[in-house]
């Protein structure tokens, strides 16, 4: 009984230690595309700082941009500082991505706004 036990325990280690090399692995991914992310940050940071000199430049005055940027936000219909990544489908109501051109419960065309396309 002392061998099933011992045999039952070392199966048990064994998938916890690959569990963990799997989570470890999942880490350093992560760790890795937190990286990449922090580049994207830094570059869409200079881009919109050269946008916003270059607007500036041009006549567009602070409180233009300002309007625009709440705008825009409010095109989700919540002013949060951010875009909604998702929508309604217009025919069965569910949420939709964005990205998607159908609807994925019921298949309508959906556009990039939520509408039923033409």
């Amino acid at each position: 009984m002392a061998f099933l036990t011992d045999l039952f325990q070392d199966l048990r280690i064994g998938k916890n230690s690959i569990h963990g090399d799997q989570t470890k692995s999942r880490s350093f991914q992560n760790e890795s595309h937190l990286d990449v992310l922090a580049e994207k940050i830094d570059q869409l940071y200079i881009m919109n700082m050269a946008s916003l000199e270059l607007l500036n430049d041009l006549g567009v005055s602070r409180s233009q941009i300002e309007a625009k940027i709440e705008e825009i936000d409010l095109r989700d219909g919540k002013a949060d500082g951010k875009i909604s990544p998702q929508t309604e489908c217009t025919d069965c109501g569910h949420k939709v991505a964005k990205r998607r051109t159908h609807c994925f419960y019921c298949g309508s065309k959906v556009n990039q706004f939520g509408f039923k396309a033409i």
